[in-house]
């Protein structure tokens, strides 16, 4: 892996994160929207089984403790086979590849977690938003800057299959990311199968952070693994 491409793409979101940080203390609509940045959810490692991307990070860290977060490096375990973690959408993934489903909690542990967007906000209603505002406040292309962001990440851990969680995941990598590139293999009400290379890319229907259709889970990413 370019550790030196890692550290500059880090850097850059050090960078812009601190701007959105200076202006949540003066910009009451800064302020209503922006809930700190957060990077990674896993350790960086290359060419893993699974990597999974989302939309953005959520607002707990926020809601439990009144600050916005600013978290930039890897962790040191994966979130979904941590412990210390409690949410519906771990769990949902811990069934998938848990005995009940694919049995390889293995798989799950060494994979990789981050999101096309590392600013935090309550939703994606209010992420848009607040691209709105830094376009306008910042001077700065959100889904372009984001987009290269997600491209950059995918190529230097390049796994073997990438699970977009939400099909706005899906819809932003193809448009803002691989534009030209995604080629799309198969869809239906639950999922969508394609490819990026030789990466294949799944997609799962939710309802918020619970999976429509878990059996379909089970058996697409299992045909995926191998």
């Amino acid at each position: 892996m370019d550790m030196s491409t890692l550290l500059e793409l880090q850097e850059e979101a050090r960078q812009i994160d601190a701007k959105l940080a200076a202006l949540y203390e003066t910009d009451g609509e800064i302020k209503d929207l922006y809930r700190g940045a957060s990077l990674w959810y896993s350790p960086v490692v290359e060419k893993p089984q699974v990597m999974f991307l989302g939309i953005n990070p959520g607002a707990g860290y926020f809601n439990n403790n009144g600050a916005p977060c600013h978290f930039f490096e890897p962790l040191k375990i994966m979130e979904y086979v941590d412990d210390t973690q409690d949410y519906q959408l771990k769990w949902e993934w811990q069934y998938v590849f848990g005995p009940k489903g694919l049995n390889r909690l293995d798989v799950l542990s060494k994979s990789v977690k981050t999101n096309f967007c590392y600013l935090a906000t309550e939703d994606e209603a209010a992420l848009k938003k607040l691209f709105t505002q830094i376009r306008g406040k910042l001077d700065i292309a959100p889904y372009e800057v984001f987009g290269n962001w997600t491209k950059q990440v995918v190529g230097l851990v390049h796994p073997k299959i990438l699970v977009c969680e939400g099909a706005t995941a899906l819809e932003w990598l193809k448009e803002w990311s691989f534009n030209g590139e995604y080629v799309q293999d198969e869809k239906t009400d639950t999922f969508a199968k394609g490819h990026i290379g030789d990466i294949t890319v799944l997609q799962f229907s939710r309802v918020f952070s619970t999976l429509k259709n878990a059996d379909t889970v089970i058996e697409q990413l299992g045909k995926a693994l191998g």
